[in-house]
């Protein structure tokens, strides 16, 4: 039985202009796994500052950290030849996550 997310996922896929027909990268495996790891650790912050209630400048560093992230989704869809989508940060955030999952990339 496939989740809902699976049929978003495959749903965002079908019209991502050019997910298809884009050449196969073979990417240094690594810088790979640099960024792999970056990706994890930026993850464990942004769930940090998310339960932190008592930091003081919360909001600015989960925003500097979402920019992080949003730049190291950006790395791992160059090195995967993932094109970037011309969509809001959230949406674009979602739609790479999806489809660096789906090629096998974990973090």
């Amino acid at each position: 039985m496939e989740s809902h997310f699976h049929d978003l996922t495959r749903a965002l896929r079908r019209r991502w202009p050019g997910h298809r027909d884009a050449p196969v990268v073979v990417a240094d495996p690594f810088e790979t796994l640099t960024v792999q790891l970056r990706l994890t650790r930026i993850v464990g912050e942004i769930r940090r500052l998310e339960r932190d209630q008592g930091r003081w400048a919360r909001a600015h560093h989960l925003a500097a950290a979402t920019r992080a992230y949003d730049d190291l989704l950006a790395d791992a869809a160059r090195l995967a030849g993932l094109p970037l989508p011309d969509a809001p940060p959230a949406i674009r955030r979602l739609m790479v996550e999806s489809a660096l999952r789906h090629d096998g990339w974990e973090w």
